[in-house]
């Protein structure tokens, strides 16, 4: 999949969420004027629109609905909130701004993102066909590369890095998902080499994308949520309530903050940040953990 297709994705997305409904030669008038129409077609014509239809579907789980006593296309309400739909939307938004003012370019800065973007189209495509990937990757703590077969599952960004989620089978394994398969999740910046086996996968029928890390912050998986709670001073508090942490997140008292998800490393890492702006109060398992790195600190101050 090309990046101008890919664009064009999002530019119908984007069409019929900003409108509500719309018909289809509606949009193939806005079409034949837009920006993101790189190729200057004079018009969406009607088989392109219903297979583009089926491919958002597909690749991104985006039910472009048709009324059909009116004749207008909408999407569904659900699909209007996913985070699949806002990422797409904002990456759009600021495409869309910076090809309308391009005398602005150097004037809106980004985050850096780390190598390994290169790889989505791929990954995405090896997605939507059910093949697996030969992938050689090496970890930050190793000195040598490993190869290995990758079922891709999902992919997720988290802090300027993107993962690819699957089930891993190491070369001289047969290569098949099952209940038993092992599940791995890998950062794209450390991918040496990827490309597209021959060898396809049936994804499980219970695999549910959001579902699985819905108790999860970052990248780690696999662990037992539990209720976390904390105070922040009133001067962290609003970023806090402004940027949720998690979704699960609700703020019980004024500058009292829950979450309901497992405490793994990343979490705890963002929960370290806030320093003394934050005082652990539940489970007491963390805040024994937290009490005690704040006495291991003070200790190497007073050395």
């Amino acid at each position: 999949m090309s990046f101008s297709l890919l664009k064009k994705y999002i530019w119908l997305v984007d069409t019929i969420r900003s409108v509500g409904h719309i018909s289809r030669e509606e949009i193939s008038r806005k079409w034949s004027y837009s920006s993101a129409n790189e190729k200057k077609e004079p018009e969406y014509s009607e088989s392109t629109f219903h297979r583009n239809i089926n491919e958002i579907r597909s690749l991104f789980n985006i039910d472009i609905q048709c009324n059909r006593t009116t004749g207008q296309y909408y999407i569904a309400e659900s699909d209007l909130t996913s985070q699949t739909m806002q990422w797409l939307l904002s990456q759009f938004a600021v495409s869309q701004s910076l090809d309308t003012s391009r005398e602005l370019r150097d004037r809106i800065l980004y985050e850096p993102i780390p190598e390994g973007s290169e790889y989505l189209t791929t990954i995405v495509n090896a997605m939507h066909d059910s093949q697996w990937l030969h992938i050689t990757h090496q970890r930050f703590d190793s000195d040598a590369p490993h190869e290995f077969y990758l079922a891709p599952y999902c992919l997720k960004v988290f802090k300027q890095r993107w993962y690819v989620f699957g089930a891993k089978c190491e070369l001289d394994e047969r290569l098949a998902v099952n209940a038993s398969s092992t599940t791995r999740i890998y950062a794209l910046d450390r991918v040496k080499k990827l490309e597209i086996s021959d060898k396809t996968f049936k994804l499980p029928k219970n695999f549910d994308a959001e579902q699985y890390f819905a108790h999860s912050y970052g990248v780690f998986c696999g662990y037992e949520p539990e209720l976390i709670r904390a105070r922040f001073d009133e001067n962290a508090a609003p970023y806090v309530r402004t940027l949720p942490l998690h979704p699960s997140q609700k703020e019980v008292e004024p500058c009292v903050f829950e979450w309901y998800l497992a405490p793994t490393l990343d979490f705890i890492q963002q929960l370290r940040t806030q320093g003394s702006q934050l005082e652990i109060l539940a489970p007491q398992s963390l805040r024994d953990q937290f009490i005690k790195e704040a006495q291991d600190i003070l200790g190497l101050y007073k050395k």
